[in-house]
């Protein structure tokens, strides 16, 4: 019986010339820094990051999972994640569970989110006028929780459209994710010459932070005023009031769910609002019908953006009432996929960096299928999980 763990698999398509080249993610899963002492070390960081990714991107949601879906990864799969061999057992090495729990556990995670968050971004395809929308939102992960038996809460970043979040930090136990803004933007990737535009949730609507977004980085902000800032809602309510009379400056309709909805969108330059770097506010208002034009529902936001450049204000109705629903983007598109398909708020994951590098590599598994151009997440994830050798054309297209 021949020992040589060496050949190919010539009848999976994943094999066929350079398509399959995963160099790319292995090199950025590389970058991060490896605590482990080399004493009793048998497998790479790099290796069980990239392994561990996929058997999340084949439907695993814990440490027993991922573990029990790369027992099942053929020869050729960890050949390519370069999975050591072991001649006694004439077989590649895989790691048990509480191997994968530990190092996890262990990792920086902070920096895991970094590197993977750039390494997403340099994949994503810029917007036709050069600017990056993201949104901003906290996830607490209701499963897990940290040393100090706190919520462990999550802010992150997530590209409006492509669904991408490419910016991650945990929240602190004694504090909320409002005195998180600064940590989470300054990792934000970028490229040169880019424009940024961040949009976030009333919870954001703080003087400090647009200070800070406008002023100390140079961003677009839009910001919902709610009941928290009472003056800034009368002020924006009292000059929005008499445009409601006229007709709306932008309206788009959208059918789907069994109802239509209909923002209506209005928009004026903010003169007289003190707020730092104001430059723009505006009503929209959701008109929801059912199938047979009943009016179900409406609802009104009121909305306040700025910036440090006059120029690069957010100018138009249809730009701002885009943006404004784009936003609701990172609750369907990253926080209710990564319950759905992976179930992370029943993860109960508590130790160590374990509970955010779990959710970075979910991060990982749903950008990339995304950036393939499918937005169907969880029926990827069961078609990789039949054949993980088909996780390779997924990553491999991303170089």
């Amino acid at each position: 019986m021949s020992l040589s763990h060496e050949g190919t698999c010539a009848t999976d398509p994943a094999f066929d010339g350079d398509e399959s080249d995963i160099s790319s993610l292995l090199e950025m899963l590389s970058r991060v820094t490896e605590k482990r002492g080399r004493r009793g070390r048998v497998y790479g960081l790099a290796f069980i990051l990239a392994a561990s990714l996929i058997a999340v991107m084949a439907g695993a949601s814990n440490y027993r999972q991922i573990a029990d879906r790369i027992e099942d990864f053929p020869p050729p799969l960890m050949r390519r994640l370069k999975a050591g061999w072991c001649w006694f057992r004439v077989a590649f090495r895989r790691p048990s569970a509480k191997t994968v729990r530990l190092v996890l556990a262990g990792i920086d995670a902070d920096q895991f989110d970094a590197v993977a968050g750039e390494w997403l971004r340099d994949r994503a395809k810029p917007e036709s006028d050069g600017t990056l929308s993201v949104a901003i939102d906290g996830k607490v992960l209701r499963g897990a929780w940290t040393d100090e038996n706190e919520k462990f809460t999550l802010f992150s970043a997530m590209i409006h459209g492509l669904g991408v979040t490419i910016a991650q930090v945990q929240v602190p136990a004694e504090t909320n994710e409002i005195t998180q803004v600064k940590g989470l933007l300054d990792t934000l990737p970028m490229r040169d010459g880019e424009r940024v535009v961040v949009t976030m949730d009333a919870a954001h609507t703080q003087r400090d932070t647009a200070e800070y977004i406008a002023a100390k980085r140079g961003f677009t902000y839009i910001m919902n005023v709610k009941g928290n800032q009472p003056t800034l809602l009368d002020s924006v309510f009292r000059q929005c009031l008499p445009l409601l009379r006229a007709e709306p400056d932008h309206v788009v309709e959208e059918r789907g769910h069994g109802r239509v909805n209909r923002w209506s969108t209005w928009i004026a330059e903010s003169t007289g609002i003190e707020f730092p770097h104001a430059r723009t506010i505006g009503c929209i208002r959701r008109d929801t019908f059912n199938l047979i034009g009943e009016l179900t529902s409406k609802e009104l936001a009121w909305i306040i953006s700025g910036n440090s450049d006059g120029q690069a204000r957010i100018a138009t109705a249809e730009h701002l009432g885009s943006l404004v629903r784009e936003h609701c983007g990172i609750e369907n598109k990253s926080h209710y996929v990564r319950d759905t398909t992976w179930h992370e708020d029943a993860n109960q994951a508590h130790t160590g960096s374990g509970p955010q590098a779990m959710a970075t590599l979910r991060n990982i598994a749903a950008g990339l299928i995304r950036l393939n151009g499918t937005n169907a997440i969880k029926r990827t994830t069961e078609r990789i999980a039949r054949n993980p050798l088909r996780a390779l054309a997924i990553i491999a297209t991303l170089r």
